[in-house]
């Protein structure tokens, strides 16, 4: 067979298409055969086999043990292609090539990552010798063994040991680490993979910290002592030679080796660190490593510099097995673990005797040692060849990394954050620390932009810390920094330039708008980047511009903020007419930059918004494709609805107008014509339909003239048409919301192609989502029109239809899988339910729907998907149904059975795989319909904020929190079976009121005693609470 597969794998990697197809699916068609593997096994084992061949053998290999070894794997295809037998050949023989070292590397990694596969699914029961025959190797085996070893210990760090497992293996393991780390004879980034697996165990220890503190954290400091001399070796030793970019490029070049070993083996160091910190914050000696940090990070500037500020360097790479190793990346670490640091112990203490040491007698003074950290970080900001290069391509990148500068990975970020942390702490002292080094900076005969630039950054940094903690700042602190910035607006470099207009919106913005300010400065410094917006010519500066008008217009006053709506829009307008805005891909920050401004153009006086085009430039993007992502919907959305209210309380005439300004290009969205671009299509119909859907939900009945005749014939077309699900779930809200506000004019109206009154049409339309073609997403609010259909047209309109459309929804009930269906379905019948309960019952009891009746389909559904409900308002009359049902004693609905509680599994403490939980499916016990509603009426329930606590709340307390939104949630150990919820009071009040009446009856006492003890405390615990609650406000006159 190898001969033929020798072929076979040849084939897979010829240039022509057909060849490469027909070697594919000859390799497929021999899955089942149970030679197959061990003939791949061989190939890739032989040293004759051409290197290409052995690894596409093992790619083959991973593919077949991915789909047929074990239901464990995600990958798994539900047929076992393995044998017992042919599974022990194979595991022994991969093994084997993993453990031999003088086999190619190449070949022993990706081996590697086949054992780690098999462990995966059969370590420890099926292969108990593995752990111990790896963690045996240390000793004898060579860097290619060691680094193969690494990835299957990964692995079964990661996804194969339990807790207990760990536990027991710890010893072995972080040996096994420790070897391989501190041997001088290994590779650097051999050693630092080691670092890199090694702290991967500490998510067991994070773990196993909670259920034995004392105990784990003996054992990481057990831990620390053994490796704490080696980590500060690492810390403090000295960068080797940095190599040129010819050295780089090369292949095998020793210096270039070095370099990247030593940066890989430093960073994993300084990551080890970080989480032993994390976890345990007073076992390491954080001051000693502060210090030591500290001085790395000094000493790797100039490096740093000449790498990639005036080199063009790669920055942020990675080697195959994920481990960063350039420069940039060591310095981040460093950075990031600094401003860990001083929140550690002692840390801040010192730094704080140090401060104040160096201020005595100095009055005002800047510290020495700020003033430094403040120079090391504006030598770390410094825009990089690489970004440069990159923004002057494409302004779009710029703006990406100026929206989003916390979720980017550079040194520059990281410097952000620690001027944050630092200003947090010290915040005088860093704000006159960056204005001394800029007035260093600015005297310099030749400065370097860059370093400006830089310090300019910071600074920006620094006032937005002071805005959002609300500080002050001195006046004589504002005026140098001001004079600073307006330097730099006019200069020739656009970076700078660009940053002069940022950071001057943000100080005139956070102090000069407030009380004392200065809202003449303001406004002219406002003009002035209106200006720029439309005359400098970088695209950078103007875009940059356009940006910080937002905040510029929110900050005026509102007669200045709206003086300069109409010319800001003619800006924005007249930039993107200079753009090539065709592809919405290629400009996607540009997109979110312009909508972000018009929407807070809009919003600063929503009154004016028919006073300049706006709209017009924001429908126009939309209909290029904007909106396509949920940051520039939801903007669209922001800035039309704050419109739309402030119009419709301006009175109807005012709301008409802003209805015939938008409606016309609303409209034509709906008659898009997916022929061309079907993604672009689909987003401006569902922007079209969400914001015609909001103009509804604003108005002031009755609706303006034309506004039905022209909308409904339309989206009625989007429901009826095969179009994506949410597009079917707005376009049933947008109806549901016009019918609510002008239900006249809907049953007025006659559709023109299909000659159909209104009532009609609504009917069709919920036939159709309920009919089996339309799948569960797209009918998932059909529910809410429905119940909008009954209230509006009432049962003499409806008159014979109420019945069938009642059926019809029950029915459909059955067969509804979505939840979102589910919930908008039970709505119809908890809204019927609280007008006549006993009719509802009766109604749904008479349904013959297969071998059951409606009342049991609806019963089962409702109450074992009631947890999954959604909003205040539809949970709270979804409780008050229920109750109401309660209160009938049905004997109808008492019979029918659900499901109760879930059933855990006790077998196993393993993580549970989307395969593993299709071979083992979730189980539940089955209870009466009576005792499933009174469970999830006590799930309800939410202890009162505030009370003084009964005995059931001192046996809680211990489990319950508060959340910081005032929610309450259980931490592990708690209540299980309980589900986190937020209180709504008068839900609450009601089913307090509940269950105190019904507390004392016989039938609900039996009801109670089938209930968990989890659930009888909390049922007691939250009704004495309110009670509590109740009698102290009494007591205080409230």
């Amino acid at each position: 067979m190898e001969h033929r597969l020798l072929d076979f794998l040849a084939a897979t990697q010829s240039n022509d298409g057909q060849t490469r197809l027909s070697a594919e699916l000859q390799l497929k068609g021999l899955y089942s055969d149970e030679a197959f593997p061990g003939a791949l096994v061989t190939i890739a084992a032989h040293p004759d086999v051409a290197l290409p061949e052995r690894i596409v053998a093992l790619v083959v290999l991973k593919q077949v043990v991915g789909k047929g070894w074990s239901p464990a794997l995600e990958e798994f295809e539900g047929k076992i292609l393995f044998s017992a037998d042919v599974k022990s050949d194979i595991k022994n023989r991969v093994l084997a090539i993993v453990l031999d070292g003088s086999i190619n590397s190449k070949v022993i990694n990706q081996t590697a990552v086949i054992v780690s596969k098999i462990a995966r699914a059969d370590f420890p029961e099926e292969w108990p010798t593995l752990l111990d025959l790896l963690l045996s190797q240390q000793s004898t085996a060579n860097d290619a063994v060691t680094e193969a070893i690494l990835i299957v210990l990964s692995e079964l760090i990661q996804d194969g040991l339990d807790e207990d497992q760990f536990y027991h293996s710890a010893t072995g393991l972080v040996k096994f680490f420790h070897d391989v780390a501190v041997d001088g004879s290994k590779k650097l980034l051999v050693r630092a993979h080691a670092l890199n697996v090694f702290r991967m165990c500490f998510d067991s220890v994070e773990t196993l910290k909670d259920r034995e503190e004392t105990g784990i954290k003996e054992f990481v400091r057990g831990i620390c002592d053994a490796w704490l001399s080696f980590f500060k070796d690492v810390l403090n030793e000295g960068m080797p030679t940095l190599p040129t970019t010819e050295q780089e490029n090369a292949t095998d070049n020793e210096v270039a080796t070095t370099w990247r070993g030593v940066v890989a083996l430093k960073i994993q160091v300084i990551a080890t660190l970080v989480r032993i910190q994390y976890i345990f914050p007073d076992i390491l000696p954080t001051q000693e490593l502060f210090s030591a940090c500290w001085a790395a990070l000094q000493a790797h500037g100039g490096a740093y510099y000449a790498s990639f500020v005036d080199g063009e360097k790669q920055a942020n790479l990675v080697t195959a097995t994920g481990l960063p190793y350039t420069f940039d990346l060591l310095v981040i670490e460093e950075i990031d673990f600094l401003q860990t640091l001083l929140d550690a112990p002692g840390v801040k203490e010192q730094l704080d005797v140090m401060i104040k040491d160096e201020d005595e007698g100095k009055g005002d003074a800047i510290s020495k040692w700020v003033m430094e950290v403040m120079g090391a970080l504006v030598n770390f900001s410094a825009i990089t060849s690489e970004s440069e290069g990159l923004w002057d391509i494409d302004f779009n990148v710029f703006l990406s990394e100026e929206t989003f500068a916390e979720t980017s990975n550079t040194p520059r970020s990281s410097c952000a954050a620690f001027v944050w942390r630092l200003c947090a702490w010290l915040p005088k002292q860093t704000l006159k620390s960056v204005l001394g080094y800029m007035k260093l900076i600015w005297e310099d005969a030749s400065p370097s932009w860059r370093h400006r630039e830089a310090a300019l950054y910071q600074l920006q940094q620094i006032v937005e810390e002071h805005k959002g903690e609300s500080r002050a700042a001195d006046v004589n602190v504002i005026g140098p920094c001001v004079d600073y910035i307006a330097s730099t607006m006019n200069e020739v470099g656009h970076y700078l330039r660009a940053r002069g207009h940022i950071v001057m919106s943000t100080l005139m913005t956070a102090w000069m708008t407030g009380p004392g300010g200065n809202p003449d400065m303001v406004l002219g410094y406002a003009r002035q980047s209106l200006k720029a917006m439309d005359e400098d010519d970088s695209d950078i500066v103007k875009t940059s511009c356009i940006r910080v008008m937002s905040a510029y217009l929110l900050a005026l006053p509102n007669a200045a903020a709206t003086e300069m709506q109409a010319s800001v829009v003619e800006g924005i307008a007249k930039f993107l007419d200079t753009q090539d805005m065709e592809d919405m891909d290629d400009n996607v920050d540009l997109v979110d930059t312009v909508l972000q401004t018009l929407r807070d153009l809009i919003m600063a006086n929503p009154t004016t918004c028919l006073d300049h085009n706006a709209f017009d430039v924001m429908l126009a993007l939309v209909k290029l494709g904007a909106a396509r992502d949920e940051s520039t919907y939801i903007l669209v959305d922001e800035a039309f609805e704050s419109a739309a209210q402030a119009m419709a309380q301006s009175g109807p005439e005012a709301y008409a107008q802003l209805c015939f300004k938008v409606m016309p290009a609303l409209v034509a969205g709906l008659n898009t014509k997916s022929d061309e671009d079907e993604e672009k299509a689909t987003a401006l119909i569902d922007v079209s339909l969400n914001l015609i859907k909001l103009l509804a939900a604003t108005a002031v009945e009755p609706l303006p003239e034309g506004f039905v005749s022209e909308a409904m014939p339309r989206i009625c077309r989007v429901i009826l048409s095969d179009a994506d699900f949410y597009l079917h779930q707005q376009a049933t809200l947008a109806i549901k919301e016009i019918l609510s506000n002008d239900s006249a004019k809907v049953f007025a109206w006659v559709d023109p192609e299909f000659q159909k009154g209104g009532l009609d049409m609504m009917l069709l339309v919920i036939a159709h989502l309920l009919s089996p073609q339309v799948d569960d997403a797209s009918a998932a609010e059909v529910g809410e029109l429905a119940v909008e259909v009954v209230e509006k047209a009432g049962p003499e309109q409806l008159g014979a239809s109420m019945r069938e459309l009642l059926q019809v929804c029950a029915v459909r009930l059955c067969s509804a899988e979505h939840v979102g269906l589910v919930q908008s379905l039970v709505t119809v019948f908890a809204r019927l339910s609280l007008l006549n309960t006993q009719d509802v019952l009766n109604f749904l009891a008479e349904i013959p729907i297969g071998q059951t009746t409606g009342l049991a389909v609806v019963t089962k559904k409702w109450l074992e998907n009631s947890t999954h409900f959604v909003g205040f308002e539809a949970i709270r009359q979804n409780i008050m149904a229920l109750i109401a049902i309660y209160s009938t004693h049905d004997a109808r609905f008492t019979a029918i059975q659900v499901n109760g509680d879930l059933i855990i599994d006790q077998t196993t403490t393993r993580i549970k795989t989307r395969s593993m939980a299709k071979a083992n499916p979730i189980k539940y016990t089955v209870i009466s319909a009576e005792l499933k509603l009174v469970k999830l009426l006590v799930n309800e329930l939410v202890p009162p904020f505030g009370t003084v606590p009964s005995v059931f709340n001192l046996l809680q307390a211990k489990h319950t929190s508060v959340g910081s939104d005032n929610s309450w949630s259980t931490e592990s150990g708690g209540t299980p079976g309980i589900s986190p919820v937020k209180a709504d009071d008068e839900t609450q009040k009601y089913l307090v009121q509940f269950f105190t009446t019904v507390g004392s009856d016989a039938h609900f006492q039996q009801l109670y005693g089938q209930l968990t003890e989890a659930e009888q405390k909390r049922l007691v615990e939250v009704v004495d609470g309110h009670q509590m609650m109740v009698a102290q406000q009494a007591s205080l006159g409230q």
